[in-house]
C-alpha cells in the first residue's frame, strides 16, 4: 500500500517545540492529516505554539511540500489572514 511520509513540527515564538514523523497511507491521507491538523489547532487556539508546519518529505516541488497555519505569519511565505469572527 503506498504511503506518504509527513514531518509534523511546532513553534512557538520561532522555537521548535516538537517535531514528529507520520507514515500516512494514500488511502487515508486526507481524513488523518485534517485530524492531526485539528488535534495541534487546539495547541495554537491556547496559546500554546503560534505555528504548525506540515513537511510532505516525499514532495519535490518546494512551493508544494510545507503547509503552515498558525498566528505567527514570520515564519510563513505569503500567509492568508482568516477573519474568525
Amino acid at each position: 500500500m503506498p504511503s506518504m511520509r509527513v514531518k509534523i513540527r511546532g513553534f512557538r515564538n520561532g522555537v521548535l517545540r516538537f517535531a514528529e514523523t507520520a507514515e500516512i497511507p494514500d488511502d487515508g491521507a486526507e481524513d488523518l492529516v485534517q485530524k492531526m491538523a485539528e488535534r495541534h489547532a487546539e495547541e495554537i487556539g491556547t496559546g500554546e505554539l503560534h505555528m504548525i508546519e506540515f513537511e510532505f518529505l516525499d514532495e519535490l516541488n518546494p512551493e508544494q511540500r510545507f503547509f503552515r497555519f498558525g498566528t505567527d505569519p514570520s515564519g510563513m511565505v505569503l500567509p492568508l489572514k482568516i477573519d474568525l469572527t
